[in-house]
């Protein structure tokens, strides 16, 4: 990840011990979780409970689709952001490492990816595991996107919203929506560090 050398800033949103690192190329948001690695890992792997865990509310997953069990493999989803209508997008799973690495390439249908990768790695700790999600853009080439478009697309709190939502989610037994769409956890509105200082408890 390009995460080194070039910092552009490392801080905490709202003092519950989630940290914000950027880069000129990438933002990743660390916590510590009090659950375990593979409960973590379980639930991400799962395509299906993505809607439930994104903090930014624009993420739904069709029904069907299996967990994801090694790199090649691909899982879809619908995104719905503010001011366009809703797009579909197909992720190329590029990292694979069971309870401890996952990571994709979003792309549209029928297109290679333009480099976005998104990365979540979990170490287990005393009590829970250090969990981190990433977007890291340093691959991407297309200068005229780069122009057009403002990564990431999501917020550094929106982004720390789903290590929130993971968390709960890694503790309850909520399970997808029968409509085919990942239902929402509980909490979603809280403060994504106030969930986590709840977890903590």
């Amino acid at each position: 990840m390009n995460d080194g050398g070039e910092a552009a800033g490392v801080g905490d949103i709202g003092g519950a011990g989630v940290r914000v690192v950027r880069t000129t190329t990438s933002v990743r948001v660390e916590a510590t979780i009090p659950v375990s690695a593979a409960a973590l890992f379980g639930v991400m792997r799962d395509p299906l409970r993505h809607s439930e865990i994104d903090g930014s509310g624009t993420v739904q997953v069709p029904a069907g689709q299996p967990p994801i069990t090694a790199v090649g493999q691909r899982f879809s989803a619908q995104v719905h952001l503010p001011g366009r209508s809703a797009y579909p997008v197909v992720n190329h799973v590029v990292a694979f490492e069971p309870d401890r690495l996952l990571a994709w390439l979003p792309a549209n249908p029928d297109t290679p990816p333009l480099g976005i990768r998104w990365e979540w790695s979990f170490t287990g700790t005393t009590g829970g595991a250090a969990v981190s999600q990433t977007c890291d853009w340093s691959a991407v080439t297309d200068t005229a996107y780069l122009r057009r478009v403002r990564l990431p697309r999501v917020s550094p709190a929106q982004m720390s919203a789903s290590l929130a939502r993971l968390g709960r989610a890694a503790r309850s037994r909520t399970a997808p929506g029968a409509d085919g769409v990942g239902v929402r956890c509980v909490a979603c509105h809280a403060h994504p560090t106030s969930l986590i200082a709840k977890l903590r408890k």
